[in-house]
């Protein structure tokens, strides 16, 4: 993964648009932000045309909860994000590149991103045999469209000082 922009550092410069003046960078960033959101409702909108109106909106949520919780339930996003880092990958270096996860849980997760066409296992030829993991086409479509998602929720963190006065969010599981 890229690493975030630096926001928080005070290292903005103002730019210059051709329409507007100059505006600063934290401006332009967010009008980028409001620009794909709007471009992924319309991609919404037109598969949504194209495969005809959800009937029950209920029904909707609930599938789309499935999904989301076996993509991005317990370990399967640490999984995403590693491979996603590194493109291939074997066994034992991913189980040490996430920590705490033992060899069963992550054989298991490894099984269910594969059935769910997410990840790919390709055995190597040597001795001793050895596999290797790494995403398929469709493992990187989803890790790059969380991409934006994931530099935005970054970029939008509360600033410190309103951090220390919320209750602290659970430890981080996985890789640092």
């Amino acid at each position: 993964m890229a690493p975030a922009p630096t926001s928080a550092q005070g290292s903005r410069r103002p730019t210059r648009s051709l329409v507007t003046g100059v505006i600063s960078a934290d401006e332009e960033i967010e009008r980028g932000f409001r620009e794909f959101r709007e471009a992924a409702v319309r991609l919404v909108e037109r598969v949504s045309d194209t495969l005809g109106t959800v009937e029950d909106p209920v029904a909707s949520a609930q599938a789309d909860l499935r999904i989301v919780r076996s993509i991005f339930g317990k370990w399967s996003a640490d999984v995403l994000l590693v491979l996603h880092s590194v493109p291939a990958i074997g066994f034992e270096q991913l189980r040490r590149s996430l920590l705490r996860i033992s060899p069963r849980v992550l054989s298991q997760k490894l099984k269910e991103l594969e059935q769910a066409g997410m990840v790919q296992r390709e055995i190597v030829d040597s001795r001793p045999p050895r596999v290797k993991y790494s995403l398929t086409e469709r493992g990187w479509t989803v890790t790059w469209l969380a991409q934006p998602i994931l530099l935005f929720l970054r970029l939008s963190e509360k600033p410190a000082s309103a951090v220390a006065t919320s209750p602290a969010p659970p430890a981080p599981v996985g890789f640092p």
